[in-house]
């Protein structure tokens, strides 16, 4: 980087940045964002689709509540004269049958499904801890889901127009997240009955496990599109004052469209991926504005000081002598983040990885707009507002003294 004059490099940079957004663009038009629950208003839930082992009901007088904590099931009766605790450790009974057994001798009705079924895969959701009563709880064990694939839940949900599917955990343990868009007028039991209708008519109602669940309604949903668009908005406001008091109004200026050239690129790779816009879009954009920022603000920062430091020099040499200056901090910085960043995308699933692989292609874009399209910009506006003029008066003097 030595030698390498990087304002050579600015038509190039502002073709492809140009042709790229024109592309985001074009597909935001056709298609639109692929909107997640957060701003599309829906319904969002894990489920597990695990065999069914047992059945348990509590006919006594006393507060019966069975709960899980890892391979545990742990029983416990609470009535006038105190608390009493029983645990079911998957190392004493490690089969469905063998637990049947030991809680029937508790005191429980049981009826085993699956004596065969493996306690180490107890499956925990919304129906734990269970308050047992004359009604039957269910108690399901996952297994190897070598039936339950993705594709053949996709195949369960086709009935569903809009339904998104993605693997949750482990490929195998048959868990997956659910999500639709809601119809007008439906609420979150409505939309959970959709859903979980579906798959009872493929797997059973008895072997369908909900882990969690998430509802967005349109009101709320519209209202945190427009927090987001507002949030961003008000960082671009408080960025142009805070560069103008810092800098002159031509390295303000230039940061400024810099920023928005890396918010338009981002939002232009998601649309263009398809990816899901959700409120951790949000979250990596203002990530990477802060980034991107802090970068260009080191970079314009080494500009001032070479400029002072070698009045009458070309203005441009300076500038690109300055990011070849900056480019080592700025090849570590992106680098190092990457390195903390990148296995995320690999190895989390769902708005985590989501956020991942927004965040590489922001910090890619971050570096290489804050070292060509920053200085290529702040070249642009040198011609109305020069940047080799001394801001103050003071700075004048300054400088007056030391010749």
């Amino acid at each position: 980087m030595k030698d390498i004059d990087v304002l050579k490099f600015k038509v190039p940079a502002l073709i492809f940045s140009s042709l790229f957004i024109v592309a985001g663009i074009i597909v935001f038009i056709l298609l639109g964002f692929n909107a997640g629950i957060d701003f599309g208003s829906g319904y969002s839930e894990s489920v597990q689709i695990a065999p069914l082992g047992m059945t348990v009901s509590y006919e006594g007088s006393e507060s019966a509540v069975l709960s899980v904590s890892g391979t545990t099931l742990t029983l416990t009766f609470r009535s006038a004269s105190g608390v009493e605790e029983k645990e079911f450790p998957s190392s004493l009974y490690p089969t469905a049958g063998e637990l049947g057994a030991a809680l029937a001798a508790s005191g429980l009705k049981v009826k085993v499904v699956d004596p065969t079924l493996c306690t180490d895969n107890l499956v925990s959701g919304f129906g734990y801890p269970m308050t047992l009563t004359t009604s039957p709880g269910r108690i399901n064990f996952s297994t190897d889901g070598e039936d339950v694939t993705i594709s053949s839940l996709r195949s369960a949900l086709s009935e569903i127009d809009g339904v998104k599917v993605q693997t949750v955990g482990d490929k195998n343990s048959g868990a997956f997240q659910v999500r639709v868009l809601l119809k007008e007028n439906e609420g979150q039991s409505e939309a959970e009955r959709r859903i979980n209708g579906e798959l009872s008519k493929v797997y059973g109602e008895e072997n369908i496990v909900v882990l969690q669940s998430d509802f967005v309604g349109p009101k709320f949903s519209s209202s945190l599109f427009r927090s987001s668009v507002s949030a961003i908005l008000i960082a671009f406001v408080l960025i142009l004052l805070y560069i103008s008091v810092r800098f002159r109004i031509s390295y303000a200026l230039s940061s400024i469209i810099a920023l928005i050239h890396d918010v338009l690129m981002m939002l232009s790779f998601v649309v263009i991926l398809r990816l899901e816009v959700s409120s951790t879009t949000i979250a990596a954009v203002l990530t990477i504005i802060g980034y991107s920022l802090n970068n260009t603000i080191v970079i314009f920062d080494r500009v001032r000081e070479n400029i002072k430091e070698n009045r009458g020099s070309d203005p441009a040499s300076m500038v690109s002598w300055s990011v070849r200056q900056s480019f080592s901090r700025t090849f570590i910085t992106t680098l190092t983040t990457l390195f903390a960043i990148v296995p995320l995308s690999i190895f989390s699933t769902g708005d985590i990885r989501n956020f991942a692989i927004n965040l590489i292609w922001g910090l890619v874009v971050g570096a290489y707009s804050s070292s060509i399209i920053a200085p290529a910009l702040l070249m642009v506006f040198h011609r109305k507002f020069p940047i080799d003029k001394i801001k103050e008066k003071k700075e004048e003097e300054e400088y007056s003294l030391v010749d």
